[in-house]
């Protein structure tokens, strides 16, 4: 059994001064408690314990040319050298929002934030100035972040107070009042979406989804074909507008995000992870009349850390070698996370263990759900789900050396070779065969 001794001991130290000795919440169901972490290089992590990963992890989704990249860090290094903040902008703010609109088909204008949250705040915001409306129309399971606005409806719909079906909260302390501006309906159903729209005729602002439903158990549900373009002509239809949430599709199941890979373009997207690599930066874009009223409306958007300089120099590197080449680095990247998701196939059909496999381009997810129908929402992904197996397959990969999140999903990047591949599938091998004794 592999030892933990060290992160142990530092978690126990920080529960005395950090709630739950972790900064954010979903870091809290690790297996078998939150680990700590000294390094990463390439494709691979070292904990404080001095374990040795290959990390599918990925920070969540960022690192997708993988730790540490020596061109990236040293862009990042350079401008901290120069100066961190100026309250003014740099010229490396314009190029990389330069690139961006010259990849995405719809984003026309460009504006830089923190956070994917923040992102889609500024989406949801800029679609009820440009509407004058109120409610907003999303989908169970789909997550956008974890602000009191949006944060209604992750996990479903249950009865108020005052007998009304409302989308549930995600959290304690959110206000019931922004509720009644949230529609939740189920993904990959137009009826639910026409009735939606029936219902609050002349109120809806925007539809916002996922391209692909990417969180939690449910990550890698790609959307009925013709699905998204059937949001496009309901929102043209009503007078709604059409965000997408890229933060985890963008830059990652192609260069252009989902506009090219399903050739539907969104009126507004939010963008991070992939976009910014090792530092924290996020944009939203979109249609320049839409995007011209942060400037010429009382349409507010600010932030002192808005477009830090050293994240935007490392962003601009980082997403300039992704698109190099014509983008060949994420042509590596979806070629490997093919071979990912066909090799755990195989071992899915060599093993009585419910498990189960879908992909996407860049990232693969695995579950074990006894359930053997199509997965297309929330239900039916969590339909059979055996949350057991699922903690324990992950604590089975990170004791042979393979880190992958306690949801199941997999990121791979370019730092992945094909022989950190062949290790990964003997590990996972081992794994489902350990986990299959009685």
């Amino acid at each position: 059994m592999t030892s933990y001794n060290r992160s142990k001991a530092l978690l126990a130290n920080a529960l005395k001064v950090i709630p739950g000795g972790i900064s954010s919440g979903n870091r809290a169901n690790w297996t078998p408690f939150p680990l700590y972490y000294d390094r990463g290089d390439g494709a691979r992590v070292w904990d404080v314990d001095g374990n040795e990963y290959i990390d599918y992890v990925l920070g969540r989704g960022p690192l997708i040319l993988g730790h540490s990249e020596p061109e990236v860090t040293e862009a990042i290094c350079r401008q901290l050298r120069r100066g961190q903040f100026f309250a003014g902008q740099t010229e490396a703010e314009t190029e990389l929002a330069e690139l961006i609109c010259a990849l995405v088909a719809n984003a026309e204008m460009v504006r830089f934030c923190n956070s994917g949250s923040e992102a889609v705040h500024a989406c949801i915001r800029l679609a009820r100035s440009a509407t004058g409306r109120e409610k907003v129309i999303r989908f169970i399971g789909h997550y956008h972040g974890w602000y009191d606005g949006i944060a209604w409806g992750f996990a479903g719909v249950r009865a108020s107070p005052d007998g009304q079906v409302l989308p549930a909260p995600m959290s304690l302390g959110q206000p019931l009042s922004d509720a009644y501006n949230i529609v939740a309906v189920d993904w990959n159903d137009p009826e639910a979406v026409t009735n939606a729209f029936k219902t609050s005729a002349g109120e809806i602002a925007a539809v916002i989804t996922e391209p692909i439903m990417f969180n939690g158990f449910w990550s890698n549900i790609s959307p009925s074909v013709g699905f998204l373009g059937f949001l496009r002509e309901q929102c043209n239809a009503h007078g709604a507008l059409l965000v997408f949430d890229e933060v985890q599709t963008g830059f990652r199941i192609s260069l252009g995000g989902a506009a090219q890979h399903f050739g539907v373009a969104a009126d507004l997207s939010a963008f991070a992870k992939a976009l910014s690599g090792e530092v924290c930066l996020a944009a939203f874009a979109g249609r320049k009349e839409i995007m011209k009223r942060l400037v010429e409306t009382n349409t507010v958007h600010t932030g002192t850390y808005n477009a830090y300089p050293p994240a935007v120099a490392g962003a601009l590197r980082h997403l300039s070698l992704l698109a190099g080449n014509s983008g060949e680095k994420l042509q590596s990247i979806h070629h490997r996370a093919a071979l990912l998701e066909q090799g755990l196939r195989n071992l899915g059909r060599q093993t009585e263990l419910p498990f189960q496999v879908r992909g996407s381009p860049g990232a693969v997810t695995t579950a074990f759900r006894a359930a053997p129908g199509r997965v297309f929402n929330l239900r039916s992904a969590a339909d059979g789900l055996d949350f057991s197996l699922q903690s324990a397959w992950h604590l089975a990969l990170q004791d042979r050396g393979v880190r992958i999140t306690p949801e199941g999903l997999w990121y791979v990047s370019a730092a992945h070779s094909t022989t950190d591949i062949g290790i990964t599938l003997d590990a996972a091998r081992d794994a489902l065969h350990n986990l299959q004794r009685p």
